[in-house]
């Protein structure tokens, strides 16, 4: 017997409300930003476009599980000191991993996280995502930040996602390790906007904190991100 049309309507919205579900959950249940979220806070906004490798289904068993990737964002000055965090993910900022060792993952992130370690951020009210946004500053860094113009990096890792250069055997769960993108925005004068580039990777070990110039080797994990822009001015 066929369905009339008003149960083809119910199902099908019922089978579209588990795809999003199952699209933002990942191993550990972290959601991750949608398509074009923007993050915002009182001064900056952090816009994160996801690319073709931005998920990754493994599978326990029977049983597939969307794996995500970890990011991080942070400010500089021009001469390269740290300033603070803008944005982490929290398995990397709160280290909960499952079955990793009490040091977390620093391959994940490994330049955030020797930073991190090196300054102790206070790093609690820019840690998470959600598939909505979320707000992320609205200490110092986003209110009273001395005018200028700033560096502005991000840190982007997914696991298992490896290539002829990055297999399993060399990388570990990483694949290929974390790229860092980098871009130059003004503070104080006005909305700006800032569109990150490729500079470079993290330690594939996470045994240090220093960017490797260069892509050499990197594959898909440039397809991570389609787009990432960060804007200033957005009070």
């Amino acid at each position: 017997m066929s369905r009339r049309p008003a149960d083809r309507s119910v199902a099908e919205a019922f089978s579209a409300c588990l795809f999003v579900l199952a699209f933002f959950s990942s191993c550990a249940g972290q959601p991750s930003p949608s398509a074009g979220a923007v993050i915002q806070g009182s001064r900056f906004s952090l816009r994160l476009v996801p690319g073709p490798s931005y998920r990754f289904v493994s599978w326990a068993s029977i049983f597939p599980i969307a794996i995500y990737p970890q990011v991080a964002c942070w400010l500089e000055t021009p001469q390269g000191e740290y300033v603070d965090t803008i944005y982490v993910t929290s398995k990397s900022s709160k280290k909960s991993w499952v079955s990793a060792p009490p040091v977390g993952r620093p391959e994940a992130l490994p330049v955030w996280s020797h930073l991190a370690k090196a300054r102790s951020p206070a790093v609690d009210a820019v840690t998470g995502a959600t598939p909505a946004g979320a707000t992320l500053r609205t200490s110092s860094l986003a209110s009273a930040l001395p005018s200028g113009t700033y560096i502005v990096k991000l840190e982007v890792n997914r696991s298992y996602d490896y290539n002829d250069t990055y297999t399993r055997a060399n990388s570990g769960v990483t694949g290929q390790p974390s790229l860092v993108y980098k871009c130059a925005l003004d503070v104080g004068h006005g909305p700006r906007k800032g569109t990150f580039e490729p500079i470079g990777t993290g330690a594939v070990d996470g045994s240090d904190g220093a960017i490797r110039p260069g892509l050499g080797g990197v594959t898909t994990a440039l397809r991570i991100l389609a787009a990432a822009e960060i804007s200033s001015g957005m009070d």
